[in-house]
């Protein structure tokens, strides 16, 4: 079963006047479950806006979505949180919510209407903190938390949530290399090991090349690539991506040629 699939999608937003941009054109994608893409791009290429598209959170301008070979648009949006877990950028910290109060928000979907935890819950809650390392902040304020615990308890709500399907927009924008590298291989080793499919955002293209399965490479006026972390690093659009003879992907690795004056 494929985990997720896109047919001639085209993604974008209506200017003032009605004009409309596409920002990806036509775009197919096929993902199996346990792989991970990255989604690379200069600034307003579009990585955001595919993200949420993919994620659900808005229509395509043309086009078909699938999770889990269902129909995106037939798919009950009471069910699609038991499908996908979306992480994005806009979400903030709330003052008096504790690390158990903010991973529990990931049980939501499986509740009912008063959101009462039962057992089955609260073992979930735990089993997520426990994969994420932070199970002894259980009781912390999140307020307190440093930007990388904070990820951490984010990434375990997600995990919580049990969904199949991961979208995380630039989940590492905050945190310092080593903070990032962790968080990253953490994704990378869920996804492979529980078989959840994983999307996410970067500016790090290091990062990206280093720990996805698939890289996909958005130009900003309706091109784009998508192959594997070594077919995209040669690629012609990377360079125009770049644009600068002295930086260059080799082996997974960003490499700065920089001339000192």
């Amino acid at each position: 079963m494929k985990a997720m699939i896109a047919e001639d999608i085209t993604v974008g937003y209506v200017l003032p006047g009605g004009k409309i941009r596409n920002l990806v054109t036509e775009f197919q994608l096929s993902l199996e479950a346990g792989e991970v893409l990255a989604i690379i791009g200069a600034n307003g290429a579009g990585k955001s806006t595919l993200l949420r598209t993919l994620a659900g959170l808005q229509k395509p301008l043309s086009g078909k979505i699938s999770w889990l070979e269902k129909p995106l648009q037939k798919i009950d949006t009471s069910d699609r949180p038991k499908m996908a877990a979306a992480l994005f950028r806009e979400f903030a910290r709330v003052e008096g919510f504790t690390v158990r109060d903010l991973v529990g928000m990931g049980r939501h979907p499986y509740t009912g209407f008063f959101g009462k935890l039962n057992s089955a819950d609260h073992e979930a809650i735990r089993e997520a903190l426990e994969k994420t390392g932070i199970v002894h902040l259980i009781d912390q304020q999140s307020g307190t938390l440093s930007d990388g615990e904070f990820q951490k308890a984010m990434l375990a709500k997600m995990l919580a949530q049990r969904a199949p399907l991961m979208f995380l927009d630039e989940p590492t924008t905050h945190l310092d290399l080593p903070s990032a590298l962790e968080f990253l291989h953490l994704i990378n080793q869920i996804a492979h090991t529980e078989k959840r499919t994983v999307i996410f955002s970067s500016h790090n293209l290091s990062l990206a090349f280093k720990l996805a399965d698939r890289v996909l490479l958005l130009a900003g006026d309706g091109e784009y690539a998508l192959g594997t972390p070594a077919g995209i690093s040669d690629h012609h659009l990377l360079c125009s991506f770049l644009r600068s003879n002295e930086v260059r992907v080799e082996n997974g690795n960003l490499i700065f040629d920089l001339k000192k004056t």
